[in-house]
Order: structure tokens, then sequence, then C-alpha cells
């Protein structure tokens, strides 16, 4: 189905897309929205490590003083704060440090695509699997290798149960949960709320255009915080399970 979209206004990049990559008119739209999000995020980014670079050359006690207003290094200090505790009360401070440039990254980029469900003419990356299959791999990805660095063998040991006669069939069964079922629940959840959420906005915009649609703007508002949330917080999860397995052992 076509969409029409702001990020139609570049055609002749969306169209190279097009061709050079066999997408759909749709999904080189959400390419484009994706890369314009990543480079936004970036550059709000290094404009918060500005502020924070001219606050930690200033001398004595000053550089300890809060900037007056919301300005962006208070609102990505507050930022940092909230998802390092979210984090930090799952995997414990020292590994939420270890791996906050996963979780800091996935939940804005997440919460900001997500966003693009309730902006006119928006298509959010979020609603098109391979997005959302693309960070459930990078979480995968982390996951093994953090549960490997930590526990060794230990970490598939621990995949094929207590039974050895029955580790086999244990290990096929922890396997395909770990490698299958867990990224791809993370991308079917994602995707099936934000697609919902988009057609549901779309739609009752389309039949009553006046006071009802603010309803579910704000209802796509929370669903697209509440779904980077738990994409997030489902991550750490994982994470937490995979580093856990050594201690988990010693009750054997």
């Amino acid at each position: 189905m076509y969409h029409f979209s702001w990020f139609q206004l570049p055609e002749g990049v969306i169209h190279a897309l097009e061709h050079g990559l066999h997408a759909s008119h749709d999904d080189a739209i959400r390419i484009l929205t994706s890369w314009g999000i990543a480079a936004f995020l970036i550059l709000l980014a290094l404009g918060a490590r500005m502020g924070l670079n001219r606050t930690l050359a200033l001398e004595g006690d000053a550089r300890y003083i809060p900037s007056a207003g919301l300005g962006l290094r208070n609102a990505f200090e507050m930022y940092t704060e909230a998802i390092f505790n979210m984090i930090a009360s799952v995997l414990g401070k020292k590994d939420a440090r270890h791996y906050y440039w996963l979780f800091g990254g996935l939940f804005i980029y997440i919460f900001v695509s997500n966003l693009m469900s309730v902006v006119p003419g928006g298509l959010p990356p979020t609603d098109n699997i391979n997005t959302n299959l693309a960070m459930s791999l990078v979480v995968l990805a982390v996951y093994v290798t953090a549960g490997v660095a930590r526990n060794g063998v230990g970490f598939f040991k621990h995949m094929m149960g207590p039974v050895w006669w029955l580790a086999p069939l244990i290990f096929a069964i922890e396997a395909f949960g770990v490698f299958v079922i867990r990224p791809g629940s993370l991308s079917l959840r994602l995707l099936g709320n934000i697609n919902a959420d988009h057609t549901v906005f779309g739609i009752m915009s389309d039949l009553v255009p006046v006071i009802v649609p603010s309803i579910f703007l704000g209802l796509g508002i929370w669903v697209s915080f509440l779904q980077a949330f738990v994409f997030t917080l489902l991550s750490a999860i994982y994470i937490m399970l995979s580093v856990a397995h050594e201690e988990g052992d010693d009750h054997h």
C-alpha cells in the first residue's frame, strides 16, 4: 500500500533507495526515516557532550552547579540517569555501566522511531520486521558474547540441564529459545504494537478528524514510550540471565 510521507520530498533519494536496495516505496521511506532519526540523535548527543565539556572546563565548584532551565545537557543527564537506574535495578551498577551503551541507545532510538507513528505523514521504522529483527539480533549477539565471556563453556553447559541423558533434548529446546524465540518475540511484540497503534490512529483520524484523534495521539505517545521501555527492559533481563549462569551453577 502506498502512503504519503514528508520523507517523499527528497524523491531522488527515495527512488535511489528503491532501486539500489530493491525496496518498496514505503520501505525506502522507512530506511530514510531511520537514517534521519539516527543523524538527529547523534547531533543531539554531540550538542549535549559539548555542553558537558564546557561545564567540565569550569574551575572550582562551578562545574557541579546545574545550568538554569531544561537545556540539552540537563535533558541528557536526566535521560542517562533514568535509563541507568532502570538497567542497574536488573544488572547491578557494575554491569549497567558496562552495557549502558547498548540500552541507552536502544531506548531513545526505539522511542523516537515509534513516535513517527503519530506524526502526520510519518512512517515509523519500527513497524517493519527488518528494523526490529536487526535490533534483536544485536541484543542476541551481546547476550551470547557476554555469557561466553563471563562463564566460558559454562554458558552452553547451563543450557544442557542437570540430567546428562536428557542433555541433547534440553540443549535443543534451550538453544531454540535463546536463538529463535527471544529475538523473535522482541521483534514481533514491537512490530505488532506499533503497527496496530499506527493503523488505529490513521483510521480514527480519517473517520473523526476533530478532537477524537487527540485522544489517540496521547495513547500513541504512551504506547511509543511503553514499547521502547519493554524492549529495553527485556533486553536487560536477557543479558542478566546470560551473565548470571556462573552463580547459578555454584548452587548445583
